[in-house]
C-alpha cells in the first residue's frame, strides 16, 4: 500500500470531521454528512477519557500538565469505504486549544505499555490507553481499541489517521495494530508532537512498515516536548515530512493556531485539491489561508522564519521560543507564555 497526496488530503478531512463532531464533554458526536459524500460510512466510535488543559493564564509554573477527567468523550470513528468495502479507515481528532497549551507544557515521560525497553508520553499515553471502540448501538466492542479495529477489519486494510493531540493517539493506535495487521496497516499523521523516545520511535518505524507524517516547520507542536535532560529525550518518528514555507503549496497567515490546523497542512500540500474539497465547515481554517504562493509580506515572513528555523537545527527550545515570540509581535494581546 501507498499513501498517495490525494489520499493525504482526504485523510486530512477526515479528520477534519472527527473534530467538527466532537461535542463537549460528550461521548455522542454531532452527525457529519461530509464524511458519506466523501464515500466511507462510519460503523463505529472511538472514545476515551477526556484530557483537561490547565487554563494557560492561570496555571502556575511546572504545574502545566496534561490531565484525565473521569468523563469518556468522543474522539474519533472507524468508517468503511463505499467503492471498496474491504478498505476502513480510523481518524483521531484533535483538542482546540492544544498548540497554545504545549508552549510551556510539562511533558512527563513513561515506560511504554506497549513496547517494553521505550519511552513514551504519559499524558498521551494515558489516554490512548483508556481508548475503545463501540459500535452505532452503543454498545462496546472488545477489550482493546486496537484488538476491536482489528476484528471488524478482519482480511481487509485500515489506515489511521490523526491529527495533533490525534496524531499522538494514531500513533499508538497504528503500532498495535501494525503488530496485529502487518503491511494491511497504514498511518497518516499530521502535526505530531514527539511521542516516545528514540527506542519508541525505531520500533515504530520497524513496525509501521507504510506511514507518512506531516510537520510543518513553523508549527509549534512537533517540537515538543522538548528534552527534559540529556537523559530523558524525546524523537520525532523517523522518515516525517517537513513542510517549509518556500516550497510549501500554500501561503499561511502566521500564527499558532492557523500554522497547527490540518485543513492549513492540507492546502500547503495540495492547495487545488484542498481547494476543490472547501466547504463552509472550514470558514476558520480558510481565514488562516492566504491563497497560492506569490509576492506579500506574509510569504515573506514565514520563509524568512523558516529559514531562521532550519539554521537551529535540534534546538527545539529554542525555535518553540521564537515563534511564540513572533506570534506575540504580531498579535500583542495574545496571552503571554508562562516564565
Amino acid at each position: 500500500m501507498t499513501i498517495s497526496t490525494p489520499d493525504a488530503v482526504g485523510f486530512g478531512y477526515l479528520v477534519d470531521s472527527a473534530e467538527n463532531m466532537y461535542v463537549e464533554g460528550s461521548a455522542t458526536p454531532k452527525p457529519e454528512p461530509r464524511i458519506a459524500a466523501s464515500g466511507w460510512d462510519v460503523v463505529g466510535h472511538l472514545l476515551a477519557r477526556d484530557a483537561i488543559f490547565p487554563d494557560p493564564s492561570k496555571a502556575p509554573k511546572g504545574k502545566r500538565r496534561m490531565t484525565l477527567a473521569a468523563d469518556t468523550v468522543f474522539y474519533g470513528f472507524l468508517a468503511r469505504n463505499h467503492a471498496d468495502p474491504t478498505r476502513f479507515v480510523a481518524a483521531i481528532r484533535g483538542t482546540d486549544g492544544f498548540a497554545e497549551w504545549v508552549i510551556d507544557a510539562e511533558f512527563m515521560p513513561v515506560p511504554a505499555p506497549f513496547q517494553p525497553g521505550a519511552m513514551v508520553e504519559q499524558g498521551f499515553s494515558d489516554i490512548y490507553g483508556s481508548m475503545t471502540l463501540v459500535g452505532l448501538d452503543g454498545q462496546r466492542i472488545g477489550k482493546k481499541a486496537a484488538d476491536a479495529i482489528a476484528e471488524m477489519v478482519g482480511r481487509g486494510t485500515v489506515t489511521v489517521c490523526g491529527h495533533s493531540l490525534g496524531s499522538s493517539l494514531a500513533t499508538y493506535l497504528s503500532f498495535e495494530l501494525a503488530k496485529l495487521l502487518g503491511p494491511r496497516l497504514q498511518a497518516c499523521l499530521f502535526a505530531s508532537p514527539r511521542t516516545g523516545d528514540r527506542a519508541w520511535a525505531t520500533a515504530y518505524a520497524t513496525t509501521v512498515q507504510t506511514y507518512r507524517l506531516f510537520n510543518y516547520a513553523l508549527d509549534v507542536v512537533p517540537y515538543v516536548p522538548c528534552d527534559l535532560s540529556p537523559s530523558i529525550q524525546y524523537s520525532t518518528l523517523p522518515r516525517a515530512e517537513i513542510i517549509e514555507p518556500a516550497t510549501a503549496q500554500a501561503v499561511i497567515r502566521f500564527d499558532i493556531v492557523c500554522n497547527h490546523h490540518v485543513i492549513c497542512y492540507c492546502a500547503m500540500i495540495d492547495y487545488a485539491d484542498t481547494k476543490a474539497r472547501q466547504s463552509p465547515e472550514d470558514a476558520s481554517s480558510w481565514a488562516c489561508v492566504v491563497g497560492q504562493p506569490g509576492p506579500g509580506v506574509e510569504r515573506d515572513l514565514t520563509v524568512s522564519l523558516g529559514v531562521a528555523v532550519e539554521a537551529m537545527a535540534d534546538a527545539r527550545r529554542a525555535v518553540v521560543d521564537l515563534l511564540w515570540a513572533t506570534h506575540r509581535a504580531k498579535n500583542p494581546k495574545a496571552a503571554p507564555a508562562i516564565a
